[in-house]
């Protein structure tokens, strides 16, 4: 068979399975088209790669579409973060902190665990629900909730007790 029939038909066969699971876990439908597109670009080149001792075809479109996913969020990650200090900021216009202060909080950051750290900058510095963040990171609510709480208990341990750092209020945080 043809090179670009059996691309043609993969295409046809697996294009909305692979959309459908895209759409589920990113808000915008550009977006969601475009990691479609680059997840079959990277099915055709890796095509010769694929071993149907190890694992059905589906479950290799699956891991390549799963993993374009954590892809697309780390590099979203990547390009949207600001600095740890700036993502402390509730409003950059209207706050000026002290920069030890920054650097403490910043430190001690950068102790927690990737996941915690990135639900705090989305939370507090974004602005984001617990609800968006749940469904953007492809997390559960409950699991955001726990690790936004684990996050804050660590916080606790790792800055001075004159430190306000809390988890609980309307828009508990940092102070």
């Amino acid at each position: 068979m043809n090179t670009s029939l059996v691309y043609e038909r993969l295409y046809r066969e697996y294009r909305p399975v692979v959309y459908s699971y895209i759409s589920a876990r990113l808000s915008s439908r550009e977006d969601a088209e475009d990691l479609c597109q680059h997840v079959f670009e990277k099915l055709f080149h890796a095509l010769d790669t694929f071993d149907g001792e190890k694992a059905s075809f589906s479950t290799f479109v699956y891991q390549l579409t799963h993993n374009a996913v954590i892809d697309y969020y780390r590099t979203l990650h990547r390009h949207a973060e600001l600095s740890e200090e700036a993502a402390l900021l509730p409003s950059a216009e209207n706050v000026v902190m002290d920069r030890a202060k920054a650097m403490e909080i910043a430190a001690a950051l950068r102790q927690l665990p990737r996941q915690q750290r990135d639900i705090l900058i989305l939370r507090f510095y974004k602005g984001w629900t617990l609800v968006r963040i749940a469904q953007e990171m492809g997390l559960t609510y409950d699991t955001v909730v726990s690790r936004q709480k684990s996050a804050f208990e660590k916080l606790r341990k790792l800055l001075p007790d004159t430190w306000n750092v809390t988890a609980g209020g309307s828009d508990g945080g940092i102070g």
